[in-house]
């Protein structure tokens, strides 16, 4: 993967294909990293709000493996959404 970048093989071109069927939808983001600062989640969150999804609730990051507090707030994206 690139830098600050989504993962560049599997992931992005799956999103990018649904991307025009974002709008008016409910959307959670979550993901992890080992690198940077989290600025890929930023260009994630606003590539969602140009595609006009409705982002339910901050999104969570984890650097590297999940810690508790983590965890519980992918727990309460869950919650959220559903």
């Amino acid at each position: 993967m690139g830098a600050e970048v989504l993962e560049e093989t599997e992931f992005d071109p799956m999103f990018t294909s649904i991307e025009g069927s974002l709008s008016g939808k409910k959307v959670v983001l979550f993901g992890s990293y080992g690198w940077g600062d989290g600025q890929w989640m930023r260009d994630w969150e606003d590539r969602c709000k140009s595609d006009n999804a409705i982002l339910v609730t901050d999104s969570v990051i984890a650097n590297n493996a999940p810690s508790d507090d983590d965890l519980e707030n992918c727990s309460a994206l869950g919650r959220a959404i559903a």
